[in-house]
């Protein structure tokens, strides 16, 4: 078990943007969180504030809105905040409501975590075009 760092090259950026539209963008890590008690493998994803957080504390709320608070818009945001961590991981302990992590999950027709996060940050897109519009 690998624990997560704050290294760039350790981390998966995740352009989710449709077609040839850039961003937004999710960045993940798989590991063990550095100060866990008992090691367990969790994908983690850095939020913008630069706290790295279970990814399914955000998916278990059954709001796509929720996740909007741990995507980047840009590349450079990305590398601004890689640029601000040092030491070890700061890791943010947020619950995960397990009847809405199942709920989650059950909803995956293809059972692949990463193409439901394209399919909310298509959501997300739409959202954030409504708020520029309004």
């Amino acid at each position: 078990m690998r624990a997560i760092t704050n290294d760039y090259h350790g981390a998966q950026i995740l352009n989710l943007g449709a077609g040839s539209e850039r961003g937004p963008y999710l960045v993940t890590q798989t590991g063990v969180a550095p100060r866990d008690a008992i090691p367990k493998t969790r994908m983690f994803v850095l939020r913008p504030d630069g706290f790295w957080v279970d990814f399914n504390a955000y998916t278990s709320q059954g709001k796509p809105e929720a996740m909007d608070e741990i995507v980047f818009s840009t590349t450079t945001q990305i590398m601004e905040t890689f640029g601000k961590l040092f030491g070890q991981p700061q890791v943010l302990d947020l619950p995960i409501d397990e009847a809405g992590l199942k709920a989650w999950l059950e909803r995956q027709e293809d059972g692949n975590p990463l193409e439901a996060v394209r399919v909310w940050a298509a959501g997300y897109q739409e959202r954030h075009r409504k708020k520029r519009r309004s």
